[in-house]
């Protein structure tokens, strides 16, 4: 069964929960904030579970008193160190220099390093977006072994997620995909809800494409983006996202060391450009004749990136959020745990 929960109830929870394992009040807040809108945004694989994960991690691999720390600054760059960090607070210091330095110079890139999982991408580029930044960020895990390189069996890659995110005259555009086929996440649902893909997109560990997700764990691989023809766009995709973590001093893909996490933040201001009001005043006659394009067959509507997404957060604001049964038990099995208050229905 299918519930509608505040948005506020589930962020208050995510609080409470993340202040009981030692989170700082502020902190704390900010972490369930961006769960839940991942969650209300569609990305279920990527949302609410961000708590069950932080709860499992502090106290092992995450120190919540461990702060990200720039390492290295240098004009419109700068490095910032995640070990042991909650990954969401390393991106929120982030998104703070990268906006501050592109407004001085037009541009920035800040690198982290070896932080801890920062789930969904995409949500963290709305807020620049909103601001009138260009963004993109891409991002890698150290340990993943959720792809084989094209012409291979063997998995040596994570997903390694990319989002792109700029503004319109209404909602931002907001990308945010796998250099892989899917998700890791979406793997898992589909092997649990046992259904299959519509294309072969996976492969077994003799080499065999299969349209069964089961075939992936433990040692086979999801297709790179593009399957089996075009899975060479997926994974030059993948290596600059493997590239990016060298850059940043991060481990690039090693079973040998521990799992950790490292992306590469851009923002772009475009008054160092063309102007700001030239870049809305184009994408808004572009999106305009993007849309008129005759729907094909089958189709109801032409869609930007990121727009379902934005309908189902605006519909979250105002009705709650949409969490079923079996997610509502798990936060409440998180509460019981932890020693506090219960999500109520």
């Amino acid at each position: 069964m299918m519930r509608r929960i505040p948005m506020q109830d589930l962020i208050d929870f995510g609080q409470r929960l993340l202040i009981a394992k030692g989170v700082a009040p502020a902190d704390a807040r900010y972490l369930a904030e961006i769960a839940v809108e991942a969650e209300a945004f569609g990305v279920t694989t990527h949302g609410l579970v961000q708590l069950g994960s932080l709860a499992g991690q502090i106290g092992k691999s995450i120190d919540p008193a461990s702060e990200p720390k720039v390492v290295r600054d240098v004009g419109a760059s700068a490095l910032i160190d995640g070990e042991g960090v909650i990954g969401q607070l390393a991106v929120r210091l982030g998104k703070r220099l990268a906006a501050e330095k592109a407004r001085q110079y037009g541009i920035a890139m800040i690198a982290v390093r070896r932080t801890s999982w920062i789930a969904a991408l995409g949500v963290y580029l709305i807020s620049l977006a909103r601001d009138g930044f260009a963004a993109q960020i891409w991002a890698q895990s150290s340990q993943c072994q959720d792809s084989a390189p094209v012409g291979g069996i063997d998995a040596r890659l994570s997903t390694n997620p990319i989002a792109l995110a700029f503004p319109t005259d209404g909602d931002p555009v907001v990308a945010d995909f796998s250099t892989s086929a899917i998700s890791m996440g979406a793997v898992s649902r589909m092997t649990k809800a046992g259904r299959r893909a519509e294309h072969p997109i996976f492969m077994d560990n003799q080499g065999q494409l299969s349209d069964d997700p089961g075939v992936v764990r433990p040692d086979g691989s999801i297709l790179l983006m593009g399957g089996e023809q075009s899975g060479h766009k997926g994974y030059a995709l993948s290596l600059w996202c493997e590239a990016m973590t060298a850059l940043a001093g991060g481990v690039c893909n090693n079973p040998d060391q521990p799992q950790a996490q490292s992306f590469s933040l851009t923002v772009i201001d475009p008054d160092a450009f063309a102007g700001r009001e030239y870049l809305a005043r184009e994408m808004k006659r572009f999106v305009g004749w993007l849309l008129s394009s005759r729907p094909r067959p089958g189709a109801s509507e032409i869609r930007l990136p990121g727009q379902r997404g934005f309908r189902l957060l605006h519909q979250a604001r105002e009705e709650g959020v949409p969490v079923d049964d079996a997610a509502l038990e798990q936060l409440n099995r998180l509460a019981a745990d932890n020693g506090v208050d219960a999500v109520t229905v």
